[in-house]
């Protein structure tokens, strides 16, 4: 009932958008016609073109909503083109018969003896009648070219949507399978942390499971999220590891992608620190400047690791996480990998959002 109400008031608002459309042509026409024959007043005209102004709008709509509809919209151009010119010679008559039997008679009584159907100017004929049905067209060709607009843009944004939903997805099963990893490692040992990285990770998948569904969260989250990883990486290297971990800069009210971080933190331990035995460091640096977030990290690497095995760049966490920059921040990231021997580095620079600002255009 509600469909039927709703496209009732759309037909309802259409139907009164052009019937002011052909008023206001017909004032149009009359005043500029009259204002140029100053011996026919105004009120003379206006019956005049209110009587051959139904030929027009037989021309506009017979054009629009037949053949450019049905014809030259679904590229069938030699139909459209023959159809057209067939309509128009058509059209050209009608207008020609309402002139000899109704406005001649009735207007112009003494110079209907010089009026014939057929002899008669088709090219002016043409460019009287359809200088409004191309304007006509053009209201309707842009009308359709805004929906066409309007439509790619709601697929695109879907088409985006999806493949951030399918790329973060991602995120949960690669961190999952090295945690995993890290779990199976200490119940061989049989060590005793094993129930700790349970809870932990418990934890973690939690998070990620729950409150990761928006596409911004809290910058403090995300921050949280990095430090619940350490504590486990820290249970799996016990003091063979040094962690180095500064934030400055105020990071309330900050909003950031979910997950976003977590991929380089991860690919730091899985590719770097896991290939050496001695000396394991890492060094994260987050600072926050207003709207702009800058995260380095720094870890020690074997410098026998070959890119292939041990580089960034093969790495699919790295290649989802660059992949969601593209989509979430265009032209608003930049990224930095670099390998130094025993050292390698990631800089990310993002400008991000404050919470005021994603409330206010979500309203708007």
């Amino acid at each position: 009932m509600l469909i039927k109400i709703k496209t009732l008031n759309i037909y309802r608002y259409r139907f009164i958008w052009h019937i002011l459309f052909w008023i206001s042509y017909l004032l149009f026409y009359t005043i500029s016609t009259s204002s140029y024959y100053t011996d026919y007043s105004f009120l003379r005209m206006l019956k005049q073109f209110t009587i051959t102004m139904p030929v027009d709008m037989i021309a506009a709509y017979l054009t629009v909503y037949l053949l450019i509809t049905k014809f030259l919209y679904k590229q069938r151009y030699l139909m459209f083109v023959l159809l057209f010119l067939i309509s128009a010679f058509g059209v050209i008559l009608l207008q020609r018969l309402v002139l000899i039997y109704i406005t001649y008679p009735v207007f112009y009584p003494d110079s209907t003896s010089e009026l014939s159907l057929f002899k008669l100017n088709y090219v002016y004929s043409f460019f009287n009648i359809y200088a409004i049905v191309g304007i006509f067209a053009s209201i309707k060709l842009l009308k359709l070219w805004f929906k066409n607009q309007q439509v790619n843009r709601k697929l695109e944004k879907e088409k985006l949507e999806a493949e951030l939903k399918f790329l973060k997805a991602q995120i949960h099963p690669h961190f999952l399978f090295n945690t995993l990893n890290n779990l199976y490692a200490l119940t061989i040992d049989k060590s005793d942390l094993a129930p700790e990285v349970v809870i932990k990770l418990s934890d973690l998948l939690d998070y990620m499971l729950y409150e990761c569904n928006a596409s911004k969260i809290a910058l403090e989250k995300e921050i949280k999220l990095l430090q619940d990883y350490l504590e486990l990486e820290k249970i799996r290297y016990g003091n063979d590891l040094k962690i180095d971990f500064q934030i400055s800069g105020s990071v309330k009210g900050k909003m950031i992608a979910p997950l976003l971080l977590l991929p380089f933190l991860e690919n730091s331990f899985k590719h770097g620190l896991s290939s050496i035995i001695d000396n394991v460091w890492i060094r994260i640096n987050l600072k926050i400047s207003k709207n702009v977030l800058n995260l380095k990290i720094e870890n020690s690497k074997s410098s026998k690791t070959n890119k292939k095995d041990g580089g960034f760049a093969e790495g699919i966490g790295l290649k989802n996480v660059r992949r969601r920059l593209d989509l979430i921040y265009p032209e608003k990231y930049e990224l930095d990998i670099n390998d130094e021997g025993n050292v390698f580095v990631i800089d990310l620079t993002i400008e991000i959002e404050n919470k005021q600002t994603l409330n206010k255009n979500a309203k708007s």
